[in-house]
């Protein structure tokens, strides 16, 4: 089983029991959030205590240095965190390791924009592949993504979910997904509220406990 991961050698038991939760056939949802604004990402902090949900910096992204394909910098942030970092985003488009991204301990998610880009990956530690939620940023519908990725032995993550999607990630067996207060399909006004922080503890433990299955889907 490890062996799929050669680069976790050495790692943290934390990492490890995230790697073996990925093959264990019962294993729930691993929700990452992103990085939000300090008071509610402090809050939930001090709220959370679930081995399956990741808050930033644990689940990594900079949305602002991927939008720009600026890997430079999106690196630069990378290593200024990384010693927290379990779960991070790869940089959109980018299909070698010429950063050196895998010699760290992270599992990274590459974020596939289209399916022709299955064939062009020649980065060894990517085992994770990302629904791109926004449709106007992706080439395939989610029959053609799961289909393909699981063909290619592949673990499968939504990015950006709504809450439909998660119910939609659940059913397709997705390994992962992470998510904002959009997806609790309510916007957090007041993000200096326990009460608020609260709501999305709440909704974000419930995700990755049951991830609001639901039977009778039909996805195209």
């Amino acid at each position: 089983m490890i062996d799929w991961f050669p680069w976790f050698e050495g790692s943290d038991s934390l990492i490890f029991c995230v790697i073996w939760n990925m093959f264990e056939g019962d294993a729930k949802m691993i929700v990452g959030v992103g990085k939000i604004p300090p008071p509610l990402i402090d809050n939930l902090r001090r709220l959370i205590d679930h081995p399956n949900i990741f808050i930033y910096p644990e689940f990594f992204d900079a949305k602002k240095e991927l939008i720009q394909r600026n890997y430079v910098k999106y690196v630069q942030r990378f290593l200024e965190n990384h010693r927290s970092v379990i779960i991070a985003l790869y940089p959109d488009y980018l299909y070698d390791d010429r950063y050196g991204l895998c010699s760290f301990n992270v599992i990274w998610i590459f974020p596939l924009h289209k399916l022709s880009e299955l064939d062009k990956i020649m980065v060894p530690c990517i085992e994770v592949i990302g629904f791109c939620g926004d449709e106007k940023l992706r080439d395939y519908s989610y029959t053609e993504f799961v289909d393909r990725v699981s063909e290619l032995g592949y673990r499968m993550w939504m990015l950006g979910a709504t809450r439909k999607q998660i119910q939609i990630a659940s059913t397709l067996g997705f390994w992962g997904l992470d998510v904002t207060t959009w997806s609790t399909s309510r916007h957090i006004k007041n993000i200096y509220s326990i009460e608020s922080a609260r709501t999305f503890a709440q909704f974000l433990i419930k995700v990755a406990n049951d991830g609001f299955r639901a039977k009778g889907f039909e996805v195209y």
